[in-house]
């Protein structure tokens, strides 16, 4: 497309701190009753959100390697074009 990145990072960051900035708190409250379940659950979330950044990274290097544009094309050229339909039907679940 033709946005620029900074706005699509911005973008994906927003959707994604939004959310979890209203989740977080409602997550806690149904199962814990005390304020001290704050520490594990934010390192739960540090733990949680640092393997998912990991992943990310990993699809961004994959795509610069094979030079491909979509997560879709980086599966096409490094795995299989006949199943490149499995990354989209993965990204619905």
């Amino acid at each position: 497309g033709t946005t620029p990145m900074a706005l699509q990072v911005f973008n994906l960051v927003k959707c994604i701190v939004g959310p979890g900035c209203l989740i977080l708190p409602a997550g806690i409250a149904a199962f814990a009753n005390s304020p001290s379940a704050v520490i594990p659950s934010l390192i739960l979330t540090a733990v949680i959100g640092s393997m998912s950044a990991y992943g990310f990274q990993l699809i961004g290097r994959t795509c610069n390697y094979v030079n491909a544009t979509s997560y879709k094309d980086a599966w096409a050229k490094s795995v299989s074009p006949q199943t490149s339909w499995i990354p989209n039907l993965s990204s619905l679940f």
